[in-house]
Parts: C-alpha cells; sequence; structure tokens
C-alpha cells in the first residue's frame, strides 16, 4: 500500500453486483479497484499480475472456489490480504478458509458502511495484530467455547432451548461479539443475517427473538434476571428490547473473553 491507497481486487461471479462493490469503492479517496475477476481459475491468473493489497473474494466461484484460491495463493507465496464474502457461515467453510490465511470474513448481506470499515481495518493492519485471532475465535475453532458461554446465559435466564428465538439469539450475540457495529444495523443487517442462517424472514425472526425474551420475563429467574439487566427487570418498564438484550449479553461475552486475554478491545 502506498501513499495511503488500498488497492483492491473482487473477486465474485455475480457481475451487477461487482460493478456496485466498484461503485462503493470508487466514492472512496483511500480505495483504489484494480481488477475484478468472476471465476476462480481467472483469480488465479490475475491476483499475481495485479498484486494487490487487498482481495474481497467470493467463497462461491465457478471453475475453482474461494478456498482453491486462497490456496494456490499461499502456495505461490502472494501477501495480498484477504477479506471473505459469503452467505454461507458453516464452521468448515470458514475454519479452512482462515488456514488458508483469510483475514476477516463480511457476513451478506451487509451495509456499504460496515465493508468500508472492515477494508479500513484490513489494510491498516499489520501481519500478527490481534484481528486474525478475534476472527478465529468466533468463526474457527474456538466458536464452540463462545458458543457454549451464550447457551448457558440465554438458558440461565430462562428462554427454552427448543424455542426458535432462543437459536436465533444465540447467533445474533455470537455475531456481535465478533462484530459490535452490527448494533448499529441490527434491522438491515442483523436481522436479515440471522433469517438467511435459518431459512426465515427477517420479521418472523424479530418476532421470534422477542417472543423468547418476553417468555424469560413472564417465567424466568427474577434473580438471574436483576443481576443480568439490573432496572430493566420492572413490572413498570418491562423487558429489554432486541437490541438491548443481544448487546448486554454480547458485552458480558466480550467482556469475559478480554479477561482471558482472547478477544481485542472492540473501540
Amino acid at each position: 500500500m502506498e501513499s495511503g491507497i488500498t488497492h483492491i481486487m473482487l473477486i465474485d461471479d455475480n457481475r451487477e453486483f461487482c460493478a456496485l462493490l466498484q461503485e462503493w469503492i470508487v466514492k472512496e479517496p483511500d480505495f483504489v479497484c484494480v481488477g475484478v475477476a468472476h471465476d476462480g481459475r481467472t483469480a488465479v491468473d490475475k491476483i499475481p499480475e495485479l498484486n494487490p493489497d487487498l482481495v474481497i473474494l467470493d467463497l462461491v466461484l465457478p471453475h475453482l472456489d474461494g478456498l482453491g484460491v486462497l490456496e494456490c495463493m499461499r502456495q505461490k507465496g502472494i501477501t495480498s490480504k484477504f477479506l471473505i464474502l459469503t452467505a454461507f457461515g458453516t464452521d468448515h467453510f470458514l475454519e479452512n478458509a482462515l488456514n488458508l490465511g483469510a483475514d476477516c470474513f463480511v457476513m451478506k448481506p451487509f451495509e456499504p458502511s460496515v465493508l468500508m470499515r472492515r477494508i479500513r481495518e484490513i489494510a491498516h493492519r499489520k501481519s500478527g495484530e490481534p484481528w486474525a485471532r478475534q476472527v478465529r475465535l468466533t468463526n474457527g475453532l474456538d466458536k464452540a467455547v463462545v458458543e457454549e458461554m451464550i447457551a448457558q446465559r440465554i438458558t440461565e435466564i430462562g428462554i427454552p432451548a427448543h424455542y426458535k428465538g432462543y437459536r436465533y439469539l444465540k447467533d445474533a450475540i455470537a455475531m456481535v461479539v465478533d462484530d459490535v457495529g452490527l448494533l448499529d444495523q441490527v434491522t438491515k443487517v442483523l436481522y436479515p443475517a440471522i433469517a438467511q442462517r435459518n431459512h426465515t424472514s427477517p420479521e418472523k425472526a424479530e418476532r421470534a427473538m422477542r417472543h423468547a425474551i418476553e417468555t424469560a420475563w413472564s417465567r424466568g429467574d427474577v434473580e438471574v434476571l436483576h443481576r443480568t439487566f439490573g432496572y430493566s427487570v420492572d413490572a413498570n418498564r418491562g423487558r429489554p428490547t432486541n437490541s438491548s438484550f443481544i448487546a448486554k449479553l454480547a458485552d458480558e461475552i466480550r467482556l469475559e473473553l478480554r479477561t482471558q486475554e482472547a478477544l481485542p478491545d472492540s473501540g
């Protein structure tokens, strides 16, 4: 990266989406799009030729998938950083991508501002700085540890595990642990992402989470609720909103993880 300019290459088989990404990038004074590829084989040829600072890579590509691209680039010693765009947050894909050199994940759908922020964070991080550890914690081998912590807290509060809202809240809290910025896009980004993962609509996901929280407030352990949410547990004030519930538990998880020196500070 020279003179504060980040040279970016886009790799996605959706041509309209690539054109949209280019429109976003051209508006940023510190970003330049140096090339586009719509399949894995072309990407493998063009990345060494263009030598971008950062590659925005979809995992699902024709001819050669994103994992194959990452593997080829590692074998060739390419030093470009890789930001992965994907709608499929499965442990298998994310773990393999991390092992092959991915620097960050952004789940589709997302807001332009979220992507631009992630690009800058990756571009200005040196190798060995904490970002990779943060991604690995919530998307890689240690994801089970975070999920167990979240599940324990939701269960203690009194949300039944068989409720759909239990599963949706668990996903939402895990995503916010990884990216606190999602709290600024709950309706536009977080709910749609949860819905896509669980094959439902954002409206149904929001309602299911709200119902699960209402159940905890009507049947849960009042002592645990007071300890966790303080003044929010009040007959006159009612239950917390979905976003405040998610934010509170995600903050507790992050605090505990930071005390274990597992996560960098979010600020």
